[in-house]
């Protein structure tokens, strides 16, 4: 497994933590009652905004961890971190499904507005779209580094 591989599949991992925690949290908040009242999204952007930065420093955290944990396990010498036209072209590929389902969760948020929908599923929307987008990303590179091209 390469560097990059280990890289990818720990950022897949801590995406579907994130994920089924948000999930989790939503339906917990939801039934407690707490998207009631008027200030809904202001309780939903109050979770949301300690969640990006969990995740942002999981994602760090379980790298190096997974990254020491496989050397010593695997006994290989230190990783090469040169970046050739190949490894541009994978994060290109990836940017693409980011984009790509970010933007289709924007348009989609932006319709279910226009349906009357409230404004925390529009924003369920878009934090779930860029989520999958995100998670999408390093699926894209899993497989093209797999694949080798």
């Amino acid at each position: 497994m390469t560097y990059q591989d280990r890289n990818n599949v720990v950022s897949i991992i801590v995406g579907l933590i994130t994920t089924a925690y948000v999930i989790f949290r939503l339906v917990e908040m939801n039934a407690a009652g707490q998207f009631d009242g008027a200030d809904a999204v202001n309780v939903w952007a109050k979770m949301v905004i300690w969640i990006i930065p969990i995740a942002i420093g999981g994602t760090i955290i379980g790298t190096i961890l997974f990254n020491i944990g496989y050397a010593i396990v695997t006994r290989t010498e230190k990783p090469s971190f040169l970046v050739d036209e190949r490894d541009k072209l994978f994060d290109r590929r990836g940017i693409v499904a980011v984009v790509l389902f970010s933007g289709a969760g924007f348009l989609l948020a932006i319709i279910a507005l226009a349906f009357d929908w409230s404004a925390l599923k529009a924003f369920n929307i878009i934090y779930f779209s860029m989520a999958l987008g995100s998670m999408s990303a390093d699926l894209v590179k899993f497989i093209s580094y797999r694949r080798g091209y």
